[in-house]
């Protein structure tokens, strides 16, 4: 009924994530080829630096799990030129273990520093833009609210989330190893969610200088009155090279915004003076090619993972608890999902109870036999249904047993 395929930083390093990066309009585009080609009827993708996520329904073609999963695949890799092996990189789940593995993502237990919660609000704007377009099918986005439901939980209930980390915050620590943050200067380029934070991060370790540039000036100067920083000029941002320690980006540009030449070139002014860049974006903003310039050291996200790692240690007495949380909202989702297979023989049980009663109902002579005959046959025809759809379910598994859905769905869905 629902799927997911998942290319993250677990299996995929940056260069992979980022080939697979969706902007809104290839949302759209994706959406329509599978509706065109696969029939799903609900799709939801997430997409950001560490991962990017494909949530599909296909609630009409149970018992074609592996063929829909194969298909969308394969018009994954079509539509963005992947034409390596993708299997290495991707983790594919059905059913259960998607909502599973959703729940503990709302809940940070799949980030790559356990807890933190940009997350939430990067899966709140993958469903409202979904939402917005039409694109999502009810099992879909009840199982997306039913997981903000055990976030929010979750989040209240334990230390999962306590004492604020992110990936900005990892960056943050990584540099504070690498200089003296309070005799040196940084760069922040980039207005977003990740540059504000590390912003944040950088002024509690009471940095020396702190300056922004964004492609949008206006953005650039309102976070730098917020935070009382200096502004630079975004389209001289190479010669800016020349006058911090450290440059953090943290753009939603798709393409890179500093080649090897430039920086070389920039190196040779500086003296060949150490220069550290950090690239929290996915695309990456820098070639990997820059980390061979002398006095150049270049960190990625895929760089944090030592430092998140202890940050995941820190954490982890809580997780079994949060898992505990997870696995009773699991079971209450479960109960919903697995009944609406249920749904097409109900259904057609009650389309062919009301087509036999009204056939009978025509041919009575007058308006009070027709009326008394009706509502009689309405009780009788609730109790009967409602003692039926019981027994169904039960030997059902409230329709987890496939085989017994199957030959339910045969004796009872009018085929006609």
């Amino acid at each position: 009924m629902i799927g997911l395929i998942s290319i993250n930083y677990k299996h995929a390093p940056v260069e992979v994530r980022e080939r697979f990066d969706f902007s809104e309009l290839q949302k759209l585009e994706f959406h329509q080829i599978l509706r065109n080609n696969y029939d799903v009827e609900g799709l939801m993708i997430l997409s950001t630096c560490n991962r990017t996520e494909i949530y599909f329904e296909y609630e009409n073609h149970i018992g074609q799990e592996s063929k829909i999963m194969h298909g969308i695949l394969k018009a994954l890799v079509d539509y963005k030129s992947f034409f390596e092996s993708l299997s290495p990189f991707i983790n594919k789940k059905t059913g259960i273990d998607v909502s599973k593995h959703l729940f503990r993502l709302v809940s940070g237990l799949e980030s790559m520093i356990v807890g933190e919660y940009q997350i939430v609000e990067q899966i709140k704007d993958a469903f409202s833009f979904a939402k917005e377009n039409n694109m999502l099918g009810p099992i879909i986005s009840r199982m997306v609210q039913k997981s903000f439901e055990a976030g929010k939980y979750i989040r209240t209930n334990t230390l999962i989330d306590k004492g604020a980390v992110s990936v900005s915050y990892a960056a943050v620590e990584k540099i504070s190893r690498i200089f003296d943050l309070k005799n040196s200067s940084v760069l922040a380029v980039g207005a977003g969610e990740t540059s504000i934070l590390t912003i944040q991060h950088l002024q509690k370790k009471e940095i020396k200088k702190l300056a922004i540039t964004n492609r949008s000036i206006e953005k650039a100067k309102e976070i730098a009155n917020k935070y009382s920083l200096e502004t630079k000029d975004f389209k001289d941002l190479h010669n800016h090279l020349n006058d911090f320690d450290v440059a953090i980006f943290s753009t939603s540009a798709k393409e890179e915004l500093l080649s090897f030449d430039l920086v070389s070139q920039k190196m040779q002014e500086r003296n060949y003076s150490p220069l550290l860049l950090v690239d929290l974006c996915v695309p990456r903003n820098l070639p990997s090619s820059i980390s061979e310039i002398e006095g150049v050291e270049l960190i990625n996200i895929d760089g944090l993972k030592d430092l998140v790692n202890e940050n995941y240690t820190k954490r982890k007495s809580q997780i079994s608890k949060a898992e505990e949380f997870i696995d009773f909202f699991l079971l209450e989702f479960d109960e919903w999902t697995t009944s609406r297979q249920l749904r097409p023989s109900i259904i057609s049980l009650n389309d062919q109870f009301n087509t036999l009663l009204n056939s009978e109902q025509e041919g009575l002579d007058n308006a009070d036999e027709g009326k008394n005959f009706s509502d009689q046959h309405s009780r009788i025809k609730k109790k009967f249904l409602s003692n039926l759809i019981k027994k169904i379910k039960n030997v059902s598994d409230n329709g987890r047993d496939e085989e017994v859905l199957e030959v339910i769905n045969k004796i009872f869905i009018d085929e006609r």
